[in-house]
């Protein structure tokens, strides 16, 4: 099972930045799945979304319950699928900047 887990996220990342989340739902609606499906992902997306929304005040991870169920939302709508692609677009530079610091504190702690 983790095995499974590992290559769909393998997968995820290796498409480019800001087609992501878009190419992930085009590929969920090619796959077979009622509108009972669909109802309950949307749903369970939400509740998380709700959930994250609510932990976001007290410690612990609020922002990262909020993006799983952000994720479970854009499985099943593509307007939701391509704001996150939007976002991930964003986010790029501040992740580059960040593994940069990261590299730099590493090689700070070798010497």
């Amino acid at each position: 099972m983790f095995e499974r887990v590992r290559k769909a996220g393998r997968r995820f990342f290796a498409r480019p930045a800001g087609t992501r989340f878009h190419g992930r739902y085009l590929a969920r609606r090619q796959q077979q799945g009622g509108l009972l499906r669909k109802v309950l992902i949307l749903t369970l997306g939400s509740l998380v979304v709700l959930l994250g929304i609510v932990l976001m005040p007290l410690p612990g991870p609020g922002l990262l319950i909020v993006f799983i169920g952000a994720t479970l939302i854009a499985e099943e709508s593509e307007v939701a699928a391509r704001l996150l692609d939007r976002i991930d677009l964003r986010l790029q530079p501040l992740n580059r900047r960040w593994k940069r610091w990261r590299a730099e504190r590493r090689r700070k702690r070798k010497t």
